[in-house]
């Protein structure tokens, strides 16, 4: 409700950038209240283009007016409502078609050759399948891999291929189909997994490259297995599990 909050004041002080645009000829910043004024409606009026609403410049302004004259045409709450249930029903839109395009994706991909499809619909293919007495990591051992992540539409979100040195990391700090995709590799192999939507960040958006409900490739490469290894000098990564 706070954020819901934010954003009602966010779209009612941001009317003064509104009106400074369609009445600019006319306005005469003269003092360092003018000042303060532009500068706050042109930093919140950023801020609401950065959530991507689609507002009504006129509607706004009519907001605006009816907040300054004390008669707006609905409560506090309701407009919170309102806004909550935008932000909802916008959250369902990109469930469905996120979760469409995995389907299809993940349905086409299985017929691929050398594509494997697990009981919970993460799927893995081996490019080399590493040392013979490789050690296979578990949750309390740290990793050190090159990998390249990115979205199932080809948009790559990180990789580390070309650093000098691998990423290190151990399993209980990542997404899940990550962890269990590289406890089932052994030192030097190279695998690709093919991470569901529900084994990644489900409905959390953990960055702007990586929408709400996003299946995931990530290519790895795992060089080495630290038995127990140190948590207090690991990387931070951008698909570590995040917090709401």
């Amino acid at each position: 409700m706070k954020k819901l909050f934010y954003i009602v004041l966010l779209i009612v002080a941001s009317t003064s950038m509104v009106q400074a645009q369609k009445y600019f000829d006319k306005i005469k910043i003269s003092s360092s209240e003018d000042s303060l004024s532009y500068c706050i409606g042109y930093l919140l009026a950023n801020n609401i283009a950065r959530e991507g609403l689609p507002i009504n410049a006129d509607i706004i302004g009519k907001a605006f007016k009816d907040v300054a004259n004390s008669n707006p045409a609905l409560t506090q709450e309701k407009a919170s409502e309102i806004i909550e249930r935008y932000y909802n029903e916008k959250a369902e839109k990109l469930k469905t078609e996120q979760l469409k395009k995995q389907k299809e994706f993940f349905d086409k991909n299985a017929k691929e050759p050398g594509v494997v499809t697990l009981e919970n619909g993460l799927q893995y293919k081996i490019i080399k399948p590493g040392k013979e007495n490789g050690i296979m990591p578990t949750d309390s051992d740290a990793v050190h891999i090159y990998y390249e992540g990115k979205l199932i539409d080809g948009t790559v979100f990180d990789s580390s291929f070309d650093s000098e040195e691998p990423t290190s990391l151990t399993l209980d700090y990542i997404i899940p189909g990550l962890a269990q995709g590289i406890k089932m590799m052994k030192e030097g192999a190279e695998y690709i997994f093919y991470i569901p939507q529900d084994l990644a960040y489900g409905d959390y958006e953990p960055s702007e490259e990586i929408p709400a409900y996003s299946a995931m490739i990530f290519d790895v490469e795992l060089v080495t297995v630290e038995v127990g290894g140190n948590k207090d000098n690991l990387s931070e990564l951008p698909f570590e599990i995040g917090e709401d």
